[in-house]
């Protein structure tokens, strides 16, 4: 009895140490959660096999099956109370050819819920058809890491320590400034002036911020980059009043900034990070080079096409004028995609320019990383729709940003933070506590004054 004792001892004691391995080892689920940065210094040390992969990308799949139904049953339910309260308005037009006080009153505020049902059904569209692909997108982007980072790493480790570096395409990064990536950029000028007057004569463009502290700070920080950039031409920011969380370049050096990115940068290197992208788009010229000479009419067609929708009536069209207004879906979504120079190519070469741009300027390049890291990883996808339609992610980016920022020659003192930084997010956030009971309705159409008719409603 006590030799089998001995033995299952010393079998469990064999056992054990693996058992701990295997407890140690975290889950694919787990590790999908995680931050890019983390995945980097992760990747290397776990192992999964072909059919953990596969079972986990089945089992991403059936979650965002379920997640796609359980929108599209909050659309319905959303739908079946606009038709519910489009009734009640029917019935209370069938009670007398003139209203009573009363009448009046009911009439209001069924006008109001329908306008605030109609934006609900357009957030959860917009989550469903926009949101939901991005964020299982970005947890297949991470499970590719897992998989391929550490390759790369030892290519990278390699190229490096064989002197072969600069051979990479845009590896002379230290002649930023003097190289020339792309010819003509003046060019682009006279396009870029274009659009802005059609999306301007359209109503489509948000107001611009009218405080000069902001303005000044923006415009200097978007300098400090260009001048660290293959930007040959000034770079003209704008400031936008939206809620919208983006930034975009049109060509000809115009960045527009809205406050929403101001508000949801939590450092100067995220912020930093974003702009460099875009200067990046407009220093390759990739907006110019994706549209042919009658691409303008096309955009300037879809434009009006929209700004028509609102003028030609209807709840549903009302419903999208006050999204533009309010900046939920925004301006990213109207844009044609092509004078923003968005493809998969050229989002991968932004972002490699980008980390070199944010780097010689003295920022920490992984700024853009851990924005763009925040908003494809938090609950709720109305509000950064727009942002992932005008940077769409994919593991392709991912991987060629931190390829870049492992190329880089290493730099003490990257800048994170600044108090200037924070100085400018207080005084907007001061701004819009002084302006909220101030905010301006659509002025395209009469419509009833409803309380927070532009609230998002936001899981």
């Amino acid at each position: 009895m006590a030799k089998r004792i001995i033995a299952i001892a010393l079998s469990i004691s064999l056992i054990w140490p693996n058992l701990s391995i295997a407890s140690a080892r975290p889950q694919l689920g787990e590790l999908v959660g995680k931050q890019y940065l983390e995945l980097l210094e992760i990747a290397p040390t776990v192992s999964f096999s072909q059919k953990e992969i596969d079972d986990f990308k089945r089992q991403l799949e059936r979650e965002k099956e379920s997640e796609e139904k359980r929108l599209k049953q909050e659309e319905k339910r959303l739908k079946d109370q606009v038709e519910q309260a489009r009734k009640q308005l029917a019935e209370l037009n069938r009670r007398a050819s003139r209203d009573t006080e009363e009448m009046t009153q009911q009439r209001r505020d069924l006008h109001c819920r329908i306008l605030k049902l109609e934006q609900q059904m357009r957030q959860m569209q917009t989550e469903r058809e926009h949101g939901l692909p991005v964020s299982y997108s970005n947890k297949l982007a991470k499970l590719d890491l897992i998989q391929q980072w550490p390759a790369r790493k030892r290519e990278i480790e390699q190229m490096l320590a064989s002197g072969r570096a600069r051979q990479r395409r845009y590896g002379d990064v230290e002649d930023i400034t003097i190289r020339n990536i792309s010819e003509d950029q003046e060019k682009d000028i006279k396009l870029g002036e274009d659009a802005i007057r059609e999306l301007k004569a359209y109503g489509l463009m948000p107001p611009e911020l009218e405080d000069k502290e902001i303005k000044a700070y923006i415009q200097k920080l978007a300098e400090t980059i260009a001048a660290n950039s293959d930007l040959k031409i000034p770079v003209r920011v704008t400031v936008l009043e939206s809620e919208e969380i983006n930034a975009f370049a049109l060509p000809g050096g115009y960045l527009f900034v809205n406050t929403g990115l101001i508000d949801k940068a939590a450092t100067e290197s995220e912020l930093a990070g974003v702009l460099a992208h875009e200067i990046a788009h407009v220093a390759a010229r990739h907006g110019a080079k994706l549209m042919k000479r009658a691409a303008i009419a096309n955009i300037i067609y879809q434009v009006a096409q929209v700004a028509a929708a609102v003028f030609t009536g209807g709840v549903a069209s009302v419903g999208v004028y006050y999204a533009l207004q309010y900046g939920f879906f925004g301006l990213g979504m109207v844009l044609n995609l092509a004078l923003l120079g968005v493809s998969r190519e050229y989002e991968t070469e932004a972002d490699q320019l980008g980390a070199q741009y944010a780097w010689r300027a003295g920022y920490d390049p992984k700024g853009f990383i851990t924005f763009f890291d925040k908003m494809a990883s938090e609950k709720g996808y109305v509000k950064s729709a727009s942002f992932f339609r005008t940077h769409p992610p994919f593991f392709d980016r991912i991987v060629s940003t931190f390829s870049e920022i492992e190329y880089l020659p290493k730099k003490d003192n990257l800048k994170v933070d600044s108090a200037e930084f924070h100085q400018a997010k207080s005084r907007l956030k001061q701004i819009q506590s002084e302006s909220k009971t101030e905010r301006k309705r659509p002025s395209l159409r009469r419509m009833p004054e409803c309380d927070e008719i532009g609230e998002a409603t936001s899981r």
